[in-house]
């Protein structure tokens, strides 16, 4: 597998700023509506970036298909295709749930969904099945934004 490019880490670092700006937001400056515009903000783009994990393995799977490949690599491709479809249904609900007023409810359902991604792609790592430095970035991204979540959703409910 291809070293983890630069730019690759720069943009999984930059990509935590709306994540922390719209918790900050949430926390610090509460509002009283049904659901406010930083949480909803937060909500939607943190199921963004979950969708965007999921990405990376359908791109994964279909760089090289089984078809094409070593036997015994369909697996991986299905593993990889089930992994990229997930984390964007699991955003898709939790973006539903918060817009139905449910927040605390579409926050933990975030959480659990970056937390899943994540011990399957630690899963993956040790099969050998992602390019070096993948998980250490994942693993950074992944801490700061289930800290966010983690810290909004102790905010809403004290």
């Amino acid at each position: 597998m291809k070293r983890l490019p630069l730019l690759a880490i720069i943009m999984g670092i930059v990509s935590l700023f709306p994540v922390i700006v719209c918790s900050a937001g949430v926390i610090f400056f509460p509002a009283d509506r049904p659901v406010p515009g930083p949480m909803m903000a937060l909500v939607e783009y943190s199921a963004l970036l979950l969708a965007f994990s999921g990405a990376v393995h359908w791109g994964l799977a279909l760089e090289s298909p089984a078809i094409l490949s070593a036997p015994g690599t369909a697996r991986t491709d299905n593993r990889r295709l089930l992994l990229g479809g997930l984390p964007v249904l699991i955003g898709w609900l939790a973006i539903h749930v918060t817009f139905l007023g449910h927040m605390t409810t579409g926050l933990a359902v975030l959480l659990a969904g970056f937390g899943g991604v994540f011990l399957a792609e630690r899963a993956a790592w040790r099969r050998g099945d992602l390019p070096s430095g993948y998980l250490a970035l994942r693993l950074c991204v992944t801490v700061v934004v289930l800290t966010c979540l983690a810290a909004v959703l102790l905010s809403r409910l004290i």
